[in-house]
């Protein structure tokens, strides 16, 4: 009877782990995915000219 509790109890442990371990990694996947879209909108945004101070396409 022990055995198993004590079975039971080291089962729920490992489970507990497991789910931990996959939760720490899957918020370290979605923080890099952040970062790296953050990284590409920045990078949009830099590849985009400066408005013209006039009110018509000067480079055409």
């Amino acid at each position: 009877m022990m055995d198993s509790i004590a079975a039971a109890s080291m089962s729920m442990s490992q489970m507990q782990m497991a789910t931990a371990y996959d939760t720490a990694i899957m918020k370290k996947s979605m923080d890099s995915m952040e970062s790296q879209a953050q990284a590409l909108i920045n990078d949009m945004l830099a590849a985009v000219p400066a408005p013209s101070q006039y009110g018509f396409d000067v480079y055409a």
